[in-house]
């Protein structure tokens, strides 16, 4: 007996090491798009749970401190837009500004490949954000890739996310915009290519 109650405590220990070592590396909830959930659900009600204090006012603008910042964002605004109907709102988040295209090119395609796919609550219904990758080319200075939800509820029609990179001398900034689009003037968004 007293040889074997050192392999049971042995065997307890090896048992509990390896799952408190399993629990360490659970895949843990992805942060940005946690944040962007909260981004399209606020965005039927022009983002006003998220609308801090008013930054910069303009003739046309009034510019906001957004309460929520995106997970990986430099920093984040929420713009209105005055219009002869209804102010329009955006919501503004830099993710990365870099000297280096390649630095940049990697934040876009992530910041893509974690909204592509992405299936979004909005009330009881899951919704799913469908687009296209637009490549960057560091001879091009402005790229853009624009994100859609498939067959969204009403309040969700008009709903756009669009990935950017963008060269602003002397350097890359790359954003995640979200923002109202009209139907006038969509091209052909929320292909799956």
């Amino acid at each position: 007996m007293k040889t074997s109650l050192p392999k049971r405590f042995l065997a307890a220990a090896l048992l509990c090491s390896f799952a408190a070592h399993a629990q360490v590396h659970l895949p843990l909830p992805n942060a940005f798009r946690s944040d962007v959930q909260k981004v399209v659900a606020d965005f039927p009600s022009q983002f006003a749970s998220l609308r801090g204090d008013v930054l910069i006012t303009n003739p046309q603008t009034v510019e906001y401190a957004s309460l929520l910042q995106l997970d990986k964002a430099e920093e984040c605004v929420i713009t209105k837009y005055s219009s002869n109907s209804k102010p329009i709102y955006s919501l503004q988040a830099v993710m990365l500004r870099t000297e280096s295209f390649a630095e940049a090119e990697k934040k876009y395609k992530w910041i893509f490949a974690q909204l592509k796919g992405l299936n979004v609550k909005y009330v009881v219904d899951q919704y799913t954000l469908r687009g296209t990758y637009e490549a960057p080319a560091e001879e091009r200075k402005f790229t853009t890739s624009t994100l859609a939800l498939a067959n969204p509820p009403e309040a969700l029609q008009k709903l756009r996310l669009e990935v950017s990179m963008q060269f602003e001398f002397p350097e890359w900034k790359v954003a995640l915009n979200v923002f109202e689009k009209e139907k006038d003037d969509e091209e052909a968004e929320g292909s799956d290519d």
